[in-house]
């Protein structure tokens, strides 16, 4: 590593370990921040990733005491649970998990209990950050240089304020969790039940409850604080260690990969709704009837998408795929990341300069083997005179503003990336995700779009 490559890790570790001191509202702001592309350095993603397993967890009579106070009482919380356990299985900046029984069917179940006082440190801190967030907007007098899109702090800050905001009140996050389940037909104890998910020709897109699963959610027990789970164990995503010890093959591991991916093209595509936080700690494996099976865990943070913007990242990855830089501009227009003044040309030509460079490429061979069915070759409308004025990333990247759901499609995108790689070194999204590509079409839109 070079001398500044080591001095931005060091100071990433620093303004990590900073959040961590500062306390639950600038842990979560950090994380969101690290997913604006260009913002911050990448070895500070890095150390802004692993803030989830830095989180301090209450354990023993402290763990109680936050349990009765996320309840109500703790009359009112031992007349709904028992066997709850003090050691808590995971913990995170907003709350802890811990494992406890139902008592209304004896359900084994895990219990999510927020930490306290989150509404009013909200409540106190924005007020500040928004005011920093202005005078930051102020200085720079252009939106453009954050992060070189179109994009200003006081934008980022106020999107980030709704959604911690909603990530504070588990009864969101319960109901993230039920239309994750509904859309993919994800049933209680892993069951297939009827996805509410159809295809682009209107068909139903069978249960993925052979490849996903989701932990059943208990509702009517469920509060602002306090979120009811079913109890589903299994190994963390990237525990290399415990996969080989529980005899996952490589091919298993790839499938996994596989499914991960497969699992973000119905959400991008279909579902219009999408986790935005696949990060290790909210992923395991477990086995089914043999073979593996992937889960989400922790729904806190999710994002809808309307009907262009899942038309239009479709688009980019049927060209991506095909390398087509026209079709891929179209999907870019499709989608509204292009501001009034772009210039297309200019656009065009990159895109086509990065298809011809490799910079951007599938691993067709995987995509043969699954029997992708490529579109023919199809000549760039990108002249040479064009391709010699973008040659700088900074020339095109002007004509790019970010809507916050794209930023959270990033994020989701990235985090897969290292997930998917840990499983399989060679896996990238568009590769793993475009054969399935028929599954949400549908046949009969699928072979009409393609022939």
């Amino acid at each position: 590593r070079t001398h500044q490559q080591s001095l931005r890790t060091r100071s990433g570790t620093l303004f990590s370990t900073g959040l961590l001191q500062l306390g639950p509202l600038y842990i979560k702001l950090g994380q969101i921040v690290s997913c604006r592309e260009g913002l911050l350095p990448e070895e500070w993603k890095k150390e802004l990733e692993r803030l989830q397993d830095k989180v301090p967890a209450r354990s023993g009579q402290e763990a109680l005491e936050l349990a009765y106070a996320s309840i109500g009482s703790q009359q009112e919380f031992e007349a709904t649970f028992s066997n709850f356990t003090t050691t808590p299985l995971a913990a995170a900046s907003l709350g802890q998990v811990h494992k406890a029984v139902l008592r209304e069917n004896n359900d084994t179940v895990a219990v999510k209990i927020q930490r306290p006082y989150l509404r009013e440190i909200y409540d106190q801190d924005f007020v500040l950050l928004l005011k920093i967030a202005n005078v930051m907007d102020g200085i720079l007098k252009s939106k453009s240089q954050v992060g070189g899109v179109s994009q200003s702090w006081t934008e980022i800050f106020t999107n980030a304020q709704d959604i911690l905001y909603r990530e504070i009140d588990y009864r969101d996050e319960a109901d993230n969790a039920i239309r994750f389940a509904q859309d993919f037909g994800l049933g209680k104890n892993g069951r297939a039940i009827p996805a509410r998910a159809v295809t682009r020709s209107n068909e139903t897109i069978p249960s993925a409850a052979m490849w996903l699963r989701t932990p059943y959610v208990y509702r009517n027990v469920s509060s602002e604080k306090v979120l009811v789970m079913e109890y589903v164990p299994s190994i963390k995503i990237t525990n290399s260690a415990k996969l080989d010890s529980a005899n996952y093959t490589a091919e298993e591991k790839e499938y996994l990969a596989d499914s991960l991916a497969r699992s973000y093209l119905r959400q991008f595509c279909v579902n219009k709704f999408f986790s935005t936080d696949p990060h290790p700690g909210n992923l395991g494996v477990e086995r089914v009837n043999g073979n593996p099976r992937l889960i989400f865990y922790d729904f806190g943070q999710a994002c809808e998408l309307n009907s262009e913007q899942a038309d239009g990242i479709l688009a980019v990855i049927e060209a991506i795929v095909d390398s087509d830089a026209d079709r891929c501009v179209d999907a870019f227009q499709t989608m509204g990341v292009l501001t009034d003044n772009v210039d297309l040309d200019k656009v065009r030509a990159k895109v086509a300069d990065n298809f011809e460079k490799g910079l951007v490429k599938v691993r067709k061979a995987k995509l043969k083997k699954a029997g992708y069915v490529f579109r023919p070759p199809k000549k760039n409308n990108a002249t040479t005179s064009m391709m010699n004025v973008t040659k700088e990333d900074s020339d095109v990247m002007k004509y790019f503003k970010l809507p916050a759901e794209y930023a959270f499609v990033a994020r989701a995108i990235s985090q897969m990336d290292g997930v998917g790689k840990s499983l399989d070194p060679y896996f990238d999204f568009i590769s793993s995700a475009a054969p399935n590509i028929v599954e949400i079409k549908g046949a009969g839109t699928y072979l009409q779009d393609e022939f």
